[in-house]
Order: C-alpha cells, then structure tokens, then sequence
C-alpha cells in the first residue's frame, strides 16, 4: 500500500516548529523595535541638548543679561520638570529657540503624550549663590529595562542633580519608572 500524504502526527510536528519559530520571530522583532525606539530617544536627547548648549554660548542676545544662561530660565519657577516641546514656544528668552535647534524632537511612539521629554534648570551653583538656569538636565523614558549599573549610576545623578545644583527632584508622577535616562551639563 502506498501513502499519498502525511500523517497527522507529522502535520502536527511541522506545524508546531513553525509555531516556535513565528514567536521567536515576533519576539526579536518586537525587543529590536524597542532598541531602536530608545537608540532615538538618547540621540533626541543629544540634539536637544547641543540646542541648549548653542543658546549657552551665544552671543548675540539682545539682553546681555540673557548671555552665558540655558533656556527655559523665563518661565514660572514653581513649575519644574517641563516638557522640552514648552521650549519651542519661547520666543523672548535671547531669541527663538528654533534659532539653535530648527526642530525640537519628539518622543517616538508617544502619540498619547505618556512620555514627553522633559527638562530642568538648576537653581544655584555647587556650593555657591542661586542661580537660575546655569546647568540643565534632560530626561527621557527607556523601554529597556535598566540593569543594576545602569539604575546605580541614576540614582546618583539624581541625587547630585538635587544636592548640588538645587535640581528639583522627580516628582512622584515622574518617577525614575517612567524617567529612566537622564544627561545634562
């Protein structure tokens, strides 16, 4: 007698390994989207940050009292850790800001507003009188989970951020859950 198809256990088996690998596949998939999500928000936070570090060494502010500082010195000192978007808004604090940054990134896959980039200017100088907008910190939301390092070396710029510079730390609705990427000068 002669067979002219495959068993069912044979179906089975074939489906079964095309199963797995169609999972792994998604998985992969899904983890190298999410480093390339994060790749984007760590290069946006350079740009930014080149941005705030061109409106710092600019000359040519109208008011010299606006040279040598960050941007964002102008708006309410009560409200802490704003979004970088607030920023190409700003038109009187020595120019638009466009002027150094023509676009200011966005959070990638952050159509619901979640994440937005935020920022902070320090309040005084290490040890010395306050000072408003001196120093700056940026902060964004990874995907990737931090390692053990990695969560380390947050904490401890958190906490030089608050105690040296007179940083504002992150409020609970911005916990180091949800902000876990932070650079600045």
């Amino acid at each position: 007698m002669k067979r002219k198809g495959f068993t069912l256990i044979e179906s089975l088996a074939v489906i079964s390994i095309i199963g797995i690998l169609a999972t792994l596949t998604i998985y992969v998939y899904g983890s190298a989207t999410a480093r390339s999500r994060d790749a984007r928000r760590k290069s946006d936070l350079t740009a930014i940050s080149l941005g705030f570090q061109a409106r710092y060494d600019s000359q040519t502010c109208s008011d010299p009292n606006d040279i040598g500082f960050y941007p964002g010195r102008n708006f309410n000192p009560s409200q802490r850790w704003k979004t970088v978007s607030q920023i190409a808004l700003l038109t009187g604090d020595c120019g638009a800001f466009s002027e150094y940054l023509a676009t200011v990134p966005l959070n990638p896959n952050d159509g619901k507003g979640l994440f937005p980039y935020r920022f902070d200017l320090s309040t005084q100088e290490p040890g010395g009188p306050a000072l408003v907008g001196k120093h700056y910190r940026l902060i964004a939301h990874l995907e990737e989970p931090l390692s053990v390092q990695e969560q380390s070396d947050l904490d401890r710029m958190v906490t030089v951020w608050v105690g040296s510079f007179g940083g504002a730390n992150l409020p609970p609705n911005l916990t180091k859950d949800r902000y876990n990427y932070i650079i600045g000068k």
